[in-house]
C-alpha cells in the first residue's frame, strides 16, 4: 500500500529493498534525497533535537514536492 501511495503521489523513484542481514526497507525516493543514519547496531545515534530538525528539513522537501 504504501509503495502505491508513494507512486501515485509522483516518487517515481520509490521502491522496496532488502539490504544486508535480510532487513527489508521501503524507499520513498523523488528528486530531493534526505538520507542519514540515526542508528548503529540498534543504538540510536543522535539526540531527538537532531531528530526533530530532520523531520522539519524532510516536511520542507516535501512540500517542495506538492
Amino acid at each position: 500500500l504504501q509503495h502505491s501511495v508513494a507512486i501515485n503521489s509522483g516518487f517515481r523513484n520509490s521502491g522496496i529493498t532488502v539490504g544486508r542481514g535480510g532487513k527489508v526497507m521501503k524507499a520513498v525516493r523523488s528528486t530531493h534525497c534526505l538520507e542519514v543514519p540515526l542508528t548503529h547496531k540498534g543504538k540510536l545515534m543522535v539526540s531527538e533535537e537532531y531528530i526533530e530538525f530532520l523531520v522539519h528539513i524532510a516536511n520542507g522537501k516535501m512540500e517542495e514536492n506538492t
